[in-house]
C-alpha cells in the first residue's frame, strides 16, 4: 500500500513545482521595463536618433516597439509598415490601452533595433491612404487579401516631430 501513494505524491510535487516556476517567470515578466512579445513595458531604452528621411530601411523590421504616454512610459511590440515615405501602425477597428494614450498625447516613441525615434502619431481617416495602408501591411506580413484586418482597423502614421 505505501508504494501506491508514492505516484500521486510525486505528480503533486511535479505540479507544484511546475507552478512556481510559472508565478516566478510571470513575477519577472512584470518587472521587466521592455515590452516582452504580448506583454505592455515601460520606458524604452536605446539611442535617441533623427528619424531617417526614408522609412524603408524598416520593410526588414517585423516587429517594431512603440511607446506611448510620455508621462507614465507604455511601451508594446508592434506590426510596422512603410508607404511612400511614411511609417504605420495598426491595431483592431475598437483600439487599445495605447490608442487611448495617443489621443491624450500623440507624442510617441518608436524603436528599432537599439535605435528610438521620437514622432508624432496621427490617425489616418483618409481612405485612399488606409488602401493604400492595408495593402503594405498585407505583402509585408503575407496577409490573405480576405484576411486584411488593417482596412478596417485603426491606422497612426507617425510623423517625425
Amino acid at each position: 500500500m505505501e508504494f501506491a501513494l508514492i505516484g500521486p505524491a510525486l505528480e503533486v510535487t511535479h505540479l507544484m513545482t511546475r507552478t512556481a516556476l510559472c508565478l516566478v517567470g510571470l513575477l519577472l515578466l512584470a518587472g521587466c521595463e521592455e515590452p516582452f512579445i504580448v506583454f505592455a513595458g515601460g520606458e524604452l531604452s536605446g539611442e535617441v536618433e533623427h528619424p531617417p528621411d526614408t522609412w524603408t530601411v524598416f520593410d526588414s523590421h517585423s516587429t517594431v516597439q512603440l511607446e506611448t504616454q510620455p508621462d507614465d512610459p507604455y511601451s508594446i511590440n508592434i506590426w510596422c509598415a512603410s508607404v511612400a515615405g511614411d511609417l504605420y501602425v495598426a491595431t483592431g477597428e475598437d483600439g487599445t490601452s495605447w490608442t487611448e494614450h495617443i489621443a491624450r498625447h500623440p507624442h510617441v516613441r518608436m524603436r528599432a533595433g537599439a535605435t528610438i525615434y521620437e514622432l508624432e502619431a496621427r490617425l489616418v481617416n483618409n481612405a485612399a491612404e488606409r488602401g493604400n495602408v492595408s495593402q503594405a501591411f498585407a505583402s509585408k506580413y503575407d496577409m490573405d487579401e480576405s484576411d486584411n484586418w488593417v482596412m478596417q482597423a485603426m491606422i497612426f502614421r507617425l510623423d517625425r516631430r
